[in-house]
This record gives C-alpha cells, sequence and structure tokens, in this order.
C-alpha cells in the first residue's frame, strides 16, 4: 500500500474540489469541524488497478467518514452512487468514467490531478446511455 500517495492524492483532491465535499459542497477545508473529511476510493480499493489504487483519478474528499456524512451516503446508496460517477464498479476504469460534483457539473479526473469538463455532446450521451460506457 503506498499511503503516501494516497495522502498526496487527497491534498490533491481537496485542491481540485476547491476544498468542498464532492457530493454536498460543504467546506471541508478543517478536518476538527463536523463531520470532518475522508479520502474515498471510487473504485475500492481491492477492485483497482494498483497504477490507478490511490491516483487522483481514483480519489476523492468528501465529508464524513466511510460510515457518516457523504461518505457514508455513497457506502450506503451504491447504485446512485455509481450513477454519480462517486463508485467505479469493479472492471471499469476510473479514467473513463467521469464524476458529478455538487454543482451538477461532469468531469474526467486524470492521473495528474487535473480534471476536465464534460462537453454537452458527452453530458448527453451519459444522460441517455448511463455512466457505464
Amino acid at each position: 500500500c503506498r499511503m503516501g500517495e494516497f495522502e498526496d492524492s487527497k491534498r490533491i483532491a481537496l485542491q481540485r474540489q476547491g476544498w468542498h465535499c464532492l457530493r454536498c459542497g460543504v467546506n471541508i477545508h478543517d478536518p476538527a469541524r463536523w463531520p470532518g473529511r475522508s479520502g474515498h476510493h471510487r473504485q475500492l480499493r481491492r477492485a483497482a488497478d494498483p497504477d490507478v489504487r490511490h491516483s487522483p483519478a481514483n480519489i476523492v474528499e468528501l465529508c464524513g467518514s466511510g460510515d457518516t456524512g457523504c461518505h457514508g451516503w455513497v457506502h450506503r446508496h451504491v447504485a446512485e452512487a455509481e450513477r454519480l460517477g462517486l463508485i467505479v464498479p469493479f472492471g471499469m476504469d476510473p479514467l473513463a468514467i467521469p464524476v458529478r460534483d455538487w454543482r451538477g457539473k461532469w468531469f474526467r479526473l486524470n492521473q495528474d490531478g487535473t480534471a476536465v469538463a464534460l462537453t454537452q455532446t458527452a453530458i448527453i450521451l451519459l444522460q441517455t446511455k448511463g455512466n457505464q460506457q
């Protein structure tokens, strides 16, 4: 386990998200403030390709822990979280699956920590075919 890479990716995700929970938009700059924050693997650690597992393309920051806040919500509502790109199913590539933020904007997350907004055409396709292309 490359925890240094995970820590770096969490910091990159926070900066990329402007210190907001990716799902609800609450400011998570101060980890001591309720509900706190935690790094979420879009594709579960045990399922993810080691090259992507702890990379910025697979890590987003959510409020709460794995049991509370939006992080808890994601793990309790898997189908909806998959539709939003917050969970990437086994066998799919996190680089290919876009994620929706709290403002309703869709992005593809890159290995280098950048995010690319989807075009209107790509969003229409996504809404037609779903997030499992």
